[in-house]
This record gives C-alpha cells, structure tokens and sequence, in this order.
C-alpha cells in the first residue's frame, strides 16, 4: 500500500497506520520502498516496524530515495522480529541524521510479502521496484 508521510525534525518518529500481520516467521520479510523524498534523490532515511505502543518489532534499514517517478526506487525486503509474528504492526521513519529540517516522503509498503529473508542475508535484501 502507498504511504505518505512528513519526516520530522531532530529524529522524530512519524508512522502509517497499522496493518495486521499474521505470519509466525520472522523470516517472512516486510517491504518497503521509497520513491520520493523532498529532501533529495539519493538521500536516505531510517525504516522500521513497530507496535502501536513504540515498540520496535524489525531492524532498522536505511532506504535510498529515488527520482520521485513512482516506478522508480528498490524494494527492500526486510525480516521481522519475533514480536512482528502475529501482530498489528506500522511503518515508522525517521531521518537518518539529526536535522532542524523537515521533509515529505512517498513510496510503499507491506507488513508481509510471502517472500522468506534468503540464509545468505542476515537482516534484509534488495529488489529493484517491479521485482
């Protein structure tokens, strides 16, 4: 599904709704991808999922901002924790660096793809955005 958010300053958090996952595999990944950012192509910033009640439930990856056109950007697929299986669960960001700035970011999300984390990853991969 699409999000769009504003990132805050100082590190802030800022999140989506929250959408029911059911798996009861960490290694069955969530995806996210980030299509545009204001504050710039190539720019990053920090995703993850947690609880409603802040808490975290997934490693955190820093996700590149593409060109702003919606076909463009990677899929990141990235594992759950233990805590993710079996929950309500929402895409929560940050900027990766403290700034007294804000910005808008676009892309997608799925709390749960069906694609189980290859052995060869530790915590997530990447696909480019039709794959």
């Amino acid at each position: 599904m699409g999000y769009s958010f504003t990132i805050k300053k100082e590190q802030a958090n800022s999140y989506t709704g929250t959408e029911y996952r059911q798996t009861t595999t960490e290694r069955n990944t969530w995806k996210v991808r980030m299509y545009k950012s204001t504050e710039g192509t190539n720019t990053l910033t920090t995703y993850w999922l947690e609880k409603s009640n802040g808490t975290n439930v997934s490693p955190a990856v820093d996700v590149k901002a593409e060109s702003g056109d919606s076909k463009s950007g990677r899929n990141y697929y990235i594992k759950g924790n233990s805590g993710a299986n079996v929950a309500n669960v929402r895409l929560t960001a940050e900027n990766n660096n403290l700034s007294s700035s804000s910005y808008s970011v676009n892309g997608y999300w799925d709390e749960e793809t069906g694609r189980i984390l290859p052995g060869q990853y530790k915590e997530f991969y990447t696909t480019e955005y039709n794959n």
